[in-house]
């Protein structure tokens, strides 16, 4: 049998990540008022409307995404929008609305060394890590050979800039 490209799934374009916002400095927020019960912490916090990318902290299972600074790299994955939940334990999550396409593809065999935001593209033997791919790793993969699939997004626009 030939190998084949397959396309596993397609998410829905307003998904739910987990919010990278630093480690956890305080479990008691002091306001005007007094003292609540809650969570400060190192990082910026993310709010509705904020935009967003991919973070390094993301595995697999876990999409993880930060405020979008605008550094040298980043590309926006997408836009909070509602208010985030704080999880047991103070993890936050939110809905963002995704600018671009979320896949589940299947890798080639012998791949390795897959890091969050590195290009991968398809070919006739699966995904493969590419400076040339359209599409974003989502999660580290080690080997492909253990684990054989990854979350890549995919932008709406991936193209330079001025470009028609």
């Amino acid at each position: 049998m030939a190998d084949s490209i397959i396309l596993l799934e397609e998410r829905k374009e307003v998904t739910t990540f987990l919010l990278d916002e630093g480690t956890i400095t305080a479990t008691t927020v002091t306001t005007p008022t007094g003292e609540t019960p809650g969570y400060e912490y190192a990082g910026t916090k993310i709010k509705v409307d904020d935009v967003v990318t991919l973070s390094v902290n993301s595995d697999i299972g876990k999409p993880t995404v930060k405020k979008f600074t605008g550094a040298e790299g980043e590309i926006i994955l997408g836009i909070a929008v509602n208010d985030p939940v704080t999880m047991t334990g103070g993890k936050r999550k939110t809905a963002i609305l995704v600018l671009g396409h979320l896949f589940r593809l299947k890798l080639a065999s012998g791949i390795s060394n897959i890091a969050v935001n590195n290009r991968i593209a398809l070919t006739s033997t699966g995904a493969i890590k590419s400076d040339e791919g359209e599409y974003i790793a989502m999660h580290p993969v080690t080997s492909s050979d253990d684990y054989k699939y990854i979350e890549v997004f995919r932008p709406y626009d991936i193209g330079t800039t001025g470009s028609t």
